[in-house]
This record gives C-alpha cells, structure tokens and sequence, in this order.
C-alpha cells in the first residue's frame, strides 16, 4: 500500500467531501478509487497510455486521477462546462486513446502522442498528469506533470479538521492543489450547486464553511452580488486568493466586507504547481516564498522558479521558458521590497505597449479603481493604427452617469497620477463583470 493510500484509508468514517447532496466519507473516495483501478486495469499495457477523465463530479474526478496514479498510466482531467470541441481537441493534442466518464471506459481512435516526454515516466515508473493553460494568450498549451513527484509535495500535509469551498475544478492546478491539499489533511471539501456568487454564499451558510479559496475577480463578483449582506459569511476563517493581480482597493473592500477572516494570497503556476507563500499581512499585497522544495529569483523584474514539480515539458509548445538546469520563467512581473517580499504586478504578456511605452494594466486598474461609484475596472490593451495599442477600461458602475460623464471624470482622475499615455483612450461601461472557466476575468 503506497503512503497515499495509507493515508485516506486512516481517515476512515471521516467527511471528505459533501458534494450535490451526497456525503462522501474517506472510506467511499477509497472504493471508488478501488472500482476504477479495476475498471481500468484490464485495457492498460507495459507503456503508459493518456486516459481522459470526463467526470461531472469532483470526487468521481479525483478518484479517477488516484486511480491512474496506481496504475501508472497518465490523466488527463477534462472540464464539464468546456465546449465539446476543445475537450476533443485537447484529447488530440493529449493523444488520448481512452475516454473515462460515467458511463465507463471506452477507447478512442486518437493516435497515441508520440512525445519522447511521456517515455521519461516509463522509465521513472511514474504516473502523468496534462494539464492545459488556460490560454488567455495564444493557444492553450499542452503540460505534461511527473504526477508522483506533483503529490510528494503534500507528504508533509498536517492532519486538520476544517472545511473549503471547492470552486475551481481538476482540470486547473489550483483547483487540484485545493482539492489535495483539503484531502492530504483528512478534512472535507464542500462543492457548491452552482460556480456561482451566489451559491458560495448559500454552501458558506448552509456549511460553516472556514476556508474560500477564489480569485480576485470571483470575490468581487460576491460583494457585486452583496453575498456578505444577504448570508452568513461568519464561519470563513481564511480568504485564499490568487490567480491573478488583486488591487489594494479591492483588498480593502473585502477586509471590511469579511471582518471575520484572514485574508492570505497563493500563488503557483500550472508548470510549476503550488508554491508555499506567506502574507507580509493580511491588508498587504506582498508575499514571501517559505517553501523549502523552491528556489526563487527576479531577473529583469520577472519571477523564475526551480521546484521538483517542475513540468517535464510541453506538449504542443517550445520551451524556451523552461532552462535545462530546472528553472522557468513565470511571466509575472513582481515588484521587490525588503526581507524578500514580493508583490505581482502583472503577466509580462499583458503589458500594453503604446507608442513604444509599457503600462501595466494593474497599474490603472488600481488607480481607476479608486473613484467613487467604479465597483469594477479591467483595463486591456487594444489595436491602434498610430501608437499601435491603446488603453481601454471596462468598468462596472455603481452610478448612473452616462459614456461621456465618466469619460470625462476618468481622465480627470488620472490626470496627475499617472502618465498621459497611460490614461484610458477608450472606455467601455458593462453591468458586470465576465468571468472564464477558471473564475478569472474575461
């Protein structure tokens, strides 16, 4: 029996996961990790093959990727709400020739990837696990994970007895590392009906739930939908956030909105997993890496890791972010201060180069931010026939001043606090904010 297993089946008659009106028990995830080991067994060969994992539930999803573990073959996790073409599309790239779902095990005419990557886990006599950018710049590309060196990161898990809200799905790294990090520590996921504001808010009620881990975005979308005043948000104990650049007027907001929780960032990366940070505070947006299996450094401001989890590489992608020593290159540009502290400024590739000049988005999301009556800003960079991009701001109003109004008091607000080539050449007012699949801003 493998420490994994040793370990679930030790929590034994405890909650593991209550999820669309079942109550799963340490116990039941073991038997369905057990039934699908059998399932699978039968069609797996000597070479490790790529197994697609189409499960609408959570825990039918995880057990499906301990069960692959075992057998050493490599999951693919698959999202429920991704449109049918670019689940097949990711199952190409993937090469997966068995689709795993509900209704069981089926083979698929998909030509196996051919990757010399997925040879290393023969001879390492690993499991895989691909994962998929989530492609907000590009093509979503193809990761192919050592999964057992990804899991030999929750060894050292210490055993508690809380319960997180289980927002993001397995598909996603964050959403594995909180799923894992839950189970590793014998406590119980809640899944929510919906990825929805308000049924958060309805599980953090109805649950005493202590832990929500969200992005920026998806917490402001629950102060939009005025969660903190229509349910009991008392039992929250720690608000996780990351994914994405959180402004200090958004940070502000939510410390007033939950007075009752601590507010810590996380922060990894799909190639790299999760990495073990620590809040300067609570009210702060900078954090430092306290995670002994991590090296760091900032290289022309931009973050670079080396960790055992690193990816093996790309499937579909070159590599150039990826150095043969074990570092990679984030793409998150970082701001240093003192005692190793850092705070994340933005992605290198979201910078709007207008006129030969760099802005950070975040920079004048912040600032616009700010005003009195913006619930919401998200600043982007588009085409322009002279400069080549321009600013353009998308804000989610509270007041009912028309185009041209807020036009006038945006320009008039940044005005002096900050250059004139950052200040937005267009605005776009939205009744609300879009959000992906990852619950991160459209």
């Amino acid at each position: 029996m493998s420490w994994i297993d040793r370990q679930f089946t030790e929590f034994g008659a405890k909650v593991a996961c209550l999820e669309s009106g079942r109550t799963w028990t340490y116990d039941d995830f073991v038997a369905e990790v057990d039934r699908l080991e059998v399932l699978l067994s039968p069609t797996m060969g000597k070479a490790p093959v790529v197994i697609a994992i189409q499960m609408d539930q959570t825990m039918n999803a995880l057990a499906a990727v301990l069960a692959i573990v075992r057998l050493k073959q490599v999951a693919l996790p698959l999202s429920p709400e991704m449109p049918m073409a670019e689940q097949v599309e990711q199952q190409r790239i993937a090469g997966a020739t068995f689709l795993l779902s509900a209704e069981g095990l089926q083979s698929q005419p998909i030509k196996p990837n051919a990757s010399t990557l997925i040879s290393q886990l023969s001879e390492r006599g690993h499991a895989g696990l691909i994962l998929f950018s989530s492609g907000t710049s590009g093509e979503p590309k193809g990761m192919l994970h050592d999964l057992n060196a990804l899991l030999e990161r929750y060894r050292e898990v210490r055993p508690r007895a809380d319960r997180t809200a289980q927002l993001l799905l397995v598909d996603h790294i964050g959403g594995l590392d909180s799923a894992l990090r839950t189970l590793f520590a014998g406590s119980t996921l809640v899944v929510p009906e919906a990825r929805s504001a308000l049924a958060v808010g309805e599980a953090v009620e109805r649950y005493d739930v202590n832990i929500l881990p969200a992005s920026p975005t998806f917490l402001n979308l629950m102060l939009l939908a005025h969660v903190p005043e229509k349910f009991d948000c008392s039992s929250l104990e720690v608000i996780a956030y990351g994914a994405e650049p959180m402004t200090a007027t958004l940070l502000e907001r939510l410390l007033t909105a939950f007075p009752s929780a601590v507010f810590q960032q996380k922060f990894g990366t799909s190639e790299t997993g999760a990495i073990r940070i620590k809040s300067q505070s609570t009210d702060s947006l900078y954090f430092r890496i306290e995670d002994s299996g991590v090296e760091w450094r900032v290289q022309d401001a931009e973050l670079w890791l080396k960790t055992s989890s690193r990816i093996l590489g790309y499937l579909n992608a070159e590599e150039s972010s990826l150095e043969v020593d074990g570092w990679y290159c984030t793409g998150d540009l970082v701001e240093q201060a003192e005692g190793g502290y850092l705070r994340i400024i933005g992605r290198r590739s979201q910078l709007i180069n207008v006129g030969g000049q760099k802005v950070h988005p975040a920079e004048v999301e912040q600032v616009i931010s700010e005003m009195e009556g913006v619930e919401a800003c998200v600043v982007y960079g588009k085409p322009a026939a002279v400069t080549g991009s321009m600013v353009v701001c998308v804000i989610v109003p509270s007041s009912n001043q028309d185009l041209r109004t807020w036009k006038r008091l945006i320009r008039k607000h940044c005005r002096g606090r900050m250059a004139d080539w950052k200040i937005p050449a267009a605005v776009e007012l939205r009744d609300e904010l879009s959000i992906t699949d990852r619950l991160k801003r459209g």
